[in-house]
């Protein structure tokens, strides 16, 4: 078994894929902020939200693992409602 082997065959097409996204999100935020539409994002687990003339106001506060209210285990099976 080689060391210097690529984690994923397709490294080339996700590479690609993730450059797509990046193009895609700034024509998108240029766009919105063109037709005058907020946009909201997340940045260091604060929740803004943009406005076209380039205010930022705060949302909300994310919570952090560190905020959780229970601590995940390995095994753990959690249920959703």
């Amino acid at each position: 078994m080689s060391t210097k082997r690529a984690f994923r065959k397709d490294v080339l097409q996700t590479k690609s894929l993730v450059k797509a996204g990046k193009v895609s999100a700034t024509n998108a935020l240029r766009a919105s902020r063109a037709l005058g539409l907020t946009v909201s994002f997340i940045e260091n687990g604060v929740l803004y939200e943009e406005l076209p003339d380039g205010t930022k106001i705060i949302i909300e506060t994310i919570a952090t693992a560190k905020e959780s209210p229970f601590t995940l285990t390995k095994g753990m099976v959690l249920h959703a409602k």
